[in-house]
């Protein structure tokens, strides 16, 4: 660009022909003096001159602003803070006024004047609206250039990454631009970086047309939407659903769920969108909460819980239901203010996840106010189905599934429960005891060992299998019959180190995986290995891993479990590919629980104002009929839940479903393998036997059959007479 001087030639003149006159009146003879008019002094002219331009800038006459200051520039005689302001407003104004060309070239001049203007967000957003003014191939070879040149400021070249970003996915390249996007968030030295590109996205997106908006929403994904850049495009999404007030509930709860969980390095951004539109239409009153622990020592499984529940209200309201979801987190100091400011349409509330939370949530009565569905595997006595509900499987839940399985599948009516003595064995082992006693009428012989002496475990193995093999040997005395020939030779008394004949047929096994892993095979070091071995869902942890196992000892084991990953509904299906679609991984139970939470009380409804416990569970009877990703949960009448698990077992590299079928067919043939191997050894007794008589093996066993068929059954009254019942089962609370 080429400066000229303003004055003219003739200009020149007139000015010397004044300063001639003035010296030839000073210098006359006499008293006379000519007067001329006072001119004004250079300075003075370029004072005016200066806020003639600053008035046509801060008026937003950029036009007017340019020219002027391009006139002020042409002065010979500014100081440096002059030229630094001129050359800032006359940049300013010039690409303000649509010159772009010219407009950089001045910011080049304001740099060289001020060489940390282009440091200065000033600087850098006049670059921007020059560049976007430019032909789109020249502006890419400077977009391009800029972010190459590593010696320019970093917040300079992010704003030409993010300009690059815009021109591709204009081209179509979407997916390419964001993943730039993500990469030149990640990489920004600091928070303030960071809010200036959230800042910068949220202005090119005010600016996006419809179609535009449509197809970096289609990148959304519920788990992304909450980090940039996606969260600026949730944001302006929301911002203009909002315009239809049919809609604002679901935008309320997109925009509520940036502010409750974002993370924006500028927060002021999303409260500058929500402000107005909350006052123009106020907070919805119909939607679903949630109350999870969010950090802290169980912040995992609640973000888990939230991931599933924000994957099935994404896909609800894509569908045409209208709510809103709220968060709250139970470990934030105010959490209790803000459950009790739900607004009434807000009724079901997911959560809490900790019986403490549950506690004050009762003790403050909120209760009242909102049908909480906890994820608790009990709740206090007299509150299920009436104060609460419970949206997660109970302990009696396990023991059921797994008492059912061993009765009805494989014909298992005896039992026996060995359990760590501590307060959840002892608790696991005393349900067990009373609930198979309920259902089989037979009582379960349970003992306990310690859960710190590992040394001591085959030894509390051998005696539940002495014990148990006493009271088969008592019953049979009492019963006068034997199902089994075998066993009925192998109880002569002529036969030694055979395996215990215990009568339990499985046993309960409440206790870590871990732990498992050395106490099973005590059972089949001390020759029991026909026993179904019952786990818990503590298992299931343990097997996760995917450690490889010394699978022959646990063909007859098996444990309950929420979530089945190998034969999945509809539900889970959907929940698995929209996960891996967003490239979460896979689903768990917890948050295949949150995405069900939502998904029944989406279809439970808007629940009226005077809504009780009879209300709720009228709603559950026919809700609860959904297709479930977890374990199915039912209510009943009163709204007590019973959830039907799942049932696994342990195999080399994890746990696999269990076939009913197949696994009979596993019990049936270590039975019989167990008989054929007590037979071998009764028959290597017998051979020595009859070699130390020296009589042949017939001869030996027709001595044996006929000195057994002497003998006779022992009566029931001989059976007390002689104190054969004088072994007691040990309850599973003694010691």
């Amino acid at each position: 660009m080429k400066y000229t001087s303003s004055l003219s030639l003739r200009g020149v003149t007139i000015t010397l022909m004044v300063m001639a006159l003035t010296v030839a009146s000073l210098s006359g003879c006499g008293k006379q003096v000519i007067v001329t008019p006072q001119a004004t002094s250079p300075r003075g002219a370029e004072q005016q001159l200066y806020k003639q331009a600053r008035a046509a800038y801060d008026s937003g006459d950029y036009i007017s602003a340019s020219s002027l200051f391009d006139r002020l520039l042409q002065k010979k005689n500014l100081s440096e803070p002059e030229k630094r302001s001129a050359w800032r407003y006359f940049a300013l104004s010039t690409i303000k006024s649509g010159k772009a060309f010219l407009g950089l070239q001045a910011l080049d001049k304001w740099q060289a004047s001020q060489p940390n203007a282009i440091d200065t967000t000033e600087w850098q957003d006049a670059w921007v609206l020059a560049v976007k003014q430019l032909p789109q191939n020249k502006a890419l070879t400077i977009l391009e250039s800029t972010y190459n040149n590593t010696s320019k400021p970093w917040g300079l070249r992010a704003n030409a990454a993010l300009l690059l970003a815009g021109v591709e996915w204009k081209k179509g390249n979407t997916g390419a631009a964001l993943t730039s996007l993500e990469s030149l968030y990640a990489k920004a030295p600091n928070t303030k970086y960071r809010a200036a590109l959230e800042r910068r996205l949220f202005s090119e997106l005010k600016d996006a047309d419809a179609q535009l908006l449509a197809t970096l929403s289609g990148f959304l994904t519920p788990e992304n939407e909450i980090t940039y850049p996606y969260s600026l495009i949730l944001l302006e999404k929301a911002h203009r659903a909002a315009g239809d007030k049919q809609n604002w509930p679901s935008a309320w709860a997109a925009i509520e769920r940036l502010r409750t969980l974002g993370k924006l390095a500028d927060p002021t951004i999303i409260d500058s969108v929500l402000a107005p539109l909350q006052q123009e239409f106020g907070e919805p009153t119909q939607g679903i909460a949630l109350a999870l622990p969010l950090t802290g020592p169980y912040g995992n499984i609640g973000w888990k819980i939230l991931r599933g529940a924000g994957i099935a209200h994404w896909q609800l309201t894509n569908n045409g239901y209208n709510f809103a979801l709220k968060v709250i987190n139970t470990e934030s100091p105010t959490w209790e203010q803000e459950l009790a400011a739900l607004p009434e349409g807000f009724t079901i509330v997911g959560g809490p996840l900790r019986k403490e939370i549950f506690r004050r949530i009762y003790e403050r009565d909120l209760t009242e106010k909102h049908a909480f569905f906890s994820f608790l595997s009990s709740l206090p006595a007299g509150t299920e189905g009436n104060d609460a509900w419970r949206f997660f499987s109970s302990p009696k839940d396990q023991v059921q599934t797994l008492l059912n399985f061993a009765q009805f599948d494989l014909g298992i009516n005896k039992f026996a429960a060995l359990y760590p003595n501590e307060n959840y064995g002892k608790h696991m082992a005393q349900l067990f005891a009373e609930l198979a006693q309920q259902q089989t009428q037979s009582s379960v012989l349970t003992a306990s060992y310690a859960p710190k002496d590992p040394q001591g475990w085959s030894k509390n193995v051998k005696n539940l299998l002495i014990k148990s093999d006493q009271e088969n040997k008592e019953l049979r005395a009492v019963n006068g019959n034997v199902e089994n020939p075998l066993y009925a030779k192998m109880n002569t008394g002529q036969y030694e180190d055979m395996p215990y004949q215990p009568a339990f047929q499985a046993v309960f096994l409440p206790d870590s995986w871990k732990n498992m892993e050395s106490i099973i095979p005590h059972f089949f070091f001390h020759q029991e290995d026909r026993a179904v071995f019952l786990g818990t869902a503590l298992w299931e942890q343990g097997l996760s891993a995917g450690r490889k196992l010394e699978s022959r000892y646990y063909k007859l084991a098996v444990f309950p479990g929420i979530w089945n990953p190998f034969t999945p509904t509809n539900a889970s299906k959907q929940l698995v590919e929209e996960m891996d679609d967003a490239g979460l991984g896979k689903p768990d139970a917890w948050v295949g629980l949150g995405y069900d939470f939502i998904r029944l009380a989406a279809s439970m409804g808007s629940m009226p104002a005077d809504w009780d416990d009879d209300t709720v569970n009228a709603e559950l009877a026919s809700a609860q009929h959904m297709d479930w990703s977890i374990a199915p949960i039912t209510w009943d009448a009163d709204g007590n839940a019973t959830e039907n698990l799942f049932l696994f077992r342990p195999s080399k590299n994890g746990f696999v479903p269990v076939n009913p079928e197949s696994f009979s067919n596993r019990v049936n043939t270590v039975r019989i393998r167990h008989d054929e191997r007590i037979q071998m050894m009764m028959d290597e007794a017998d051979t020595k036997k009859a070699e130390e008589l020296g009589i042949s093996l017939e001869e030996y066993r027709r001595q044996q059959a006929t000195a057994a068929s002497s003998t006779r059954p022992i009566t029931t009254a001989e059976a007390e007479k002689y104190g054969l019942f004088s072994f007691e089962t040990t309850p599973a609370t003694s010691q």
